[in-house]
């Protein structure tokens, strides 16, 4: 009889800890499980866009904690001795929609660069005379950081936008790089047309334009703040899709 007992009480042992190390393995699973889905881009309420900023974590950019930092879901930016916060990734044509607003100081404003060459140093990422075009939301500026000097940027404007730049509004860019061409919407109206001059040119400095990374500016001494960032890489449809 107690022999019968102990090889009971040995089985219920096996079992249980065969179950224990089954749950645990289980669990392990589910954990990378989770983890793999996290770093995977998510999907969003724009049709073929990918969100590259999840409001949690930097992943993915390159974004010096001198100036940048995540407050309430958005990429925050002031003081510091950055100016940009910019993607790892590099993109030639390209949807990009994203939320903004700025706490000016003496004129600041919110920007979007692209099309320019990859900064070597996050805490002091090269703009002046690295090729890069900017588009200023909500009010629908441009401006280039070609060579030989910055400059403001001919563009044709279709609706005047906003000067209220304190408030949230929703930007939506499209670049083609074969083409040269931009369009871009603030809160679902087109505002801006632009044309590249030399839209195949990619060795000239003062000319040409390149795929590279993404870059939210941020100007003077306010507070930019970005969040809600969507992009669309190389887009089939020649259209804007905030736009009604």
């Amino acid at each position: 009889m107690k022999v019968d007992i102990m090889k009971k009480n040995q089985i219920a042992g096996s079992i249980l800890l065969f179950s224990t190390l089954l749950n645990g393995a289980f669990s392990l699973v589910g954990a990378e499980t989770l983890k793999a889905a996290d770093s995977v881009p998510k999907a969003g309420p724009y049709s073929g866009c990918v969100l590259i900023f999840d409001g949690k974590t930097f992943e993915g950019w390159e974004a010096d904690p001198s100036t940048w930092s995540i407050v309430d879901g958005a990429m925050r930016g002031i003081g510091g001795t950055s100016r940009l916060a910019y993607t790892k990734t590099d993109y030639g044509s390209f949807r990009l929609i994203f939320t903004a607003r700025i706490n000016p100081v003496k004129g600041d404003h919110l920007g979007v660069l692209f099309w320019g060459d990859r900064p070597k140093e996050p805490a002091k990422p090269k703009i002046d005379n690295a090729g890069w075009i900017q588009f200023m939301p909500p009010f629908g500026g441009m401006w280039s950081y070609q060579p030989p000097k910055h400059h403001n940027l001919p563009h044709e404007t279709l609706v005047q936008g906003s000067r209220d730049s304190a408030k949230w509004s929703t930007t939506e860019i499209l670049c083609n790089l074969e083409k040269g061409t931009m369009r871009a919407a603030v809160d679902g109206v087109e505002i801006v047309r632009y044309t590249h001059p030399d839209p195949t040119e990619r060795t000239d400095p003062e000319k040409r334009i390149v795929p590279g990374p993404i870059g939210m500016f941020r100007h003077g001494g306010g507070t930019s703040e970005y969040k809600d960032i969507y992009v669309e890489a190389n887009p089939k449809d020649d259209k804007l899709i905030t736009v009604k």
